[in-house]
């Protein structure tokens, strides 16, 4: 009699708990988060509160934020992905779906700490991953022309890239026609490789100016590549995904990309299952590799279930998540602290991030807060010196007007 009633009341006590939890929705643009938010709701991780994990591809901004805003305005997003940085997190804060911090994220990357830095100064939702970017190089391609020592001048690095050239194979693989990989990955490695740090920093602040040569021999460099014949005939009608078939197959070396590119769905290990993959800074001033905050979890301020996602939003800043994290999507976790990884790719990547490029142009909200925008005028700047519509210095001469014009924070500085 005592089993039987012992039997019951642990029926009605696991049926309470089941009525008694709550179920958050969070949206993603990775189908590879499944197996972590799967993890995360069955093994009970974030007591009482079980997850509804939903893919929404990220092709662009222009069909992933429009997707989710629908979702926040109907209520239905608890927790959702959202784009890095002040211009990107401005419209929420605008319409009211986000709220400032109630995430501790003092234990954050200070690199990934930007992607949750709004337009006020205020930090919004927990950043997720930190994205290496630099130079993404086909190792076996420079291994068998005997090229095994990352060049550490221009000259050796235009050497590399003169006998790659010769071997038939394209040196670096450009892709215009993805223009977002030009304003975050393109313009980026080239700036932390080549600008010297404290004057990137000082553009930012609008006490130096982007007509200062400092600045557009980023345009010069690549132009003179592009004379070299050290990169594709097709640069300006490549997109991103006929680039990465390209290092893969071999057809070229080194392309502008980052971290993400070693994940388990790459193009580069479903045509080559040995792939050797490399990352390079760019040799110059400052010869560092630029890390990117990817974006930030948010938390639907507007939602019924808002107390429940803000403890799942606290969780995505903790130790055990971006363990999880580093397991299940093999990307490198924002969070700052020692981490047990055992993927020998991330703990690479976490090397090399370590000693990042500190500054982020990209990033920068008051570069970009009016349009147009740096990260808009950068794009046509590389474009239209490619072209050789422009010479290096008058792009960046008109990166500068055209920032004027909208009284941008060096106006004053850079007439």
């Amino acid at each position: 009699m005592k089993t039987n009633i012992f039997a019951f009341i642990l029926l009605i006590s696991c049926a309470l708990n089941s009525w008694s939890s709550t179920t958050v929705s969070v949206y993603t643009w990775r189908d590879q988060e499944g197996a972590l938010w799967d993890i995360i709701s069955q093994r009970n991780l974030i007591p009482g509160i079980k997850i509804d994990h939903r893919v929404i591809r990220y092709e662009k901004h222009e069909t992933y934020q429009p997707h989710v805003l629908i979702e926040l305005l109907h209520r239905k997003a608890d927790v959702f992905q959202w784009g890095p940085g002040a211009a990107n997190l401005k419209r929420l804060i605008d319409e009211g779906f986000i709220a400032p911090n109630q995430a501790d994220i003092s234990d954050m990357n200070k690199s990934a700490l930007l992607a949750s830095l709004g337009p006020d100064g205020k930090y919004y939702g927990v950043p997720f991953a930190l994205q290496l970017q630099s130079l993404l190089v086909n190792n076996k391609i420079l291994n068998d022309l005997g090229i095994r020592q990352q060049p550490q001048t221009m000259q050796e690095f235009n050497s590399a890239l003169e006998k790659i050239k010769q071997s038939g194979v394209t040196p670096i693989h450009y892709a215009s026609a993805s223009g977002w990989l030009i304003n975050q990955v393109v313009a980026e490695v080239m700036v932390s490789g080549l600008v010297d740090k404290n004057f990137a920093a000082n553009l930012a602040k609008g006490t130096a100016c982007f007509n200062d040569p400092e600045y557009y021999q980023i345009f010069e460099t690549i132009l003179d590549w592009k004379k070299r014949g050290f990169i594709n005939e097709n640069w300006e009608t490549e997109g991103y995904s006929g680039m990465g078939s390209a290092i893969a197959i071999g057809n070229s070396a080194i392309s502008f990309d980052g971290g993400w590119k070693t994940g388990p769905s790459s193009i580069l290990w479903q045509v080559d299952p040995n792939f050797q993959v490399g990352f390079w800074a760019i040799p110059g001033k400052s010869g560092q590799v630029y890390a990117l905050g990817d974006g930030t979890y948010q938390v639907n301020h507007k939602s019924p279930r808002a107390k429940a996602a803000y403890r799942v939003l606290q969780y995505t800043a903790t130790k055990e998540f971006a363990e999880l994290f580093a397991e299940h999507v093999k990307e490198l976790p924002a969070y700052g602290g020692k981490l047990n990884i055992a993927n020998p790719m991330l703990n690479t990547m976490s090397s090399l991030v370590g000693n990042a490029y500190p500054v982020s142009l990209f990033g920068s909200y008051p570069l970009n807060k009016q349009e147009p925008s740096y990260n808009e005028l950068v794009l046509t700047a590389f474009t239209e010196v490619l072209k050789q519509n422009k010479t290096p210095k008058e792009a960046a001469q008109t990166i500068q007007d055209e920032l004027n014009k909208w009284k941008y924070i060096g106006y004053k500085n850079c007439q």
